[in-house]
């Protein structure tokens, strides 16, 4: 829980409740703000839970920070306590791009989440949970959140799933737009001499990983 004698943060309401986090909506001195608070795990001993939260909590951190300074569109890091399990980021206005594609919104907006994730892969950073209830479509673009599964040095197998994850999630919750994984595709390919990034060698493993969770399956 938060300290008591700390009234910098004005709750709001819970928006998600997951397996590791619980996040919440209120504001920070004023402003709009998101609260993820780590949930303890009841099964694990108490001083591993503290030591995984604790790093969980930097990685997220130092994920975040990366992307603030590097000028890709992310939540703000605002504050965190890493021995209590929190941190707390600026709210991304906006809707859940999963909200966006239900309703049928106009625009590229999978060729738009090609390029937002391309952006973060060029920082040498893999998301770790991508699906479209993770990106906010926002004034700025299509935003990816909650970095508290990514690798702040990642690896081509690692982008590879990114992708992976992300098919998976078009095709089982947004199978009515056909062309959905192309456009991402797409998107992420473009501007190759940009940023310097191999984007076509992620984008050919994964393919070989669908290929071998085919060939399992």
């Amino acid at each position: 829980m938060l300290r008591e004698s700390w009234a910098l943060w004005n709750p709001g309401s819970v928006i998600h409740v997951g397996a590791e986090a619980e996040v919440s909506s209120g504001s920070w001195i004023g402003m709009p703000a998101i609260l993820k608070r780590r949930v303890p795990r009841s099964y694990r001993h108490p001083i591993l839970e503290k030591k995984l939260s604790k790093q969980r909590i930097y990685a997220e951190a130092r994920i975040i920070s990366r992307l603030n300074e590097n000028g890709v569109p992310s939540p703000k890091l605002l504050a965190m306590d890493p021995d209590e399990g929190w941190l707390i980021m600026s709210e991304v206005q906006g809707p859940t791009l999963l909200a966006a594609l239900r309703r049928g919104m106009e625009g590229e907006l999978e060729m738009a989440l090609g390029k937002s994730l391309r952006s973060v892969h060029s920082k040498g950073i893999s998301h770790g949970d991508l699906t479209t209830l993770n990106a906010i479509v926002s004034d700025s673009g299509v935003v990816l959140i909650d970095y508290g599964l990514g690798r702040l040095v990642a690896e081509t197998e690692h982008f590879g799933l990114d992708l992976h994850s992300l098919h998976e999630c078009l095709s089982a919750h947004h199978s009515d737009r056909k062309n959905a994984m192309h456009n991402v595709i797409e998107g992420y390919l473009q501007n190759p001499d940009s940023d310097a990034f191999d984007g076509k060698s992620v984008v050919d493993r994964f393919e070989s990983i669908r290929g071998r969770v085919r060939y399992h399956a």
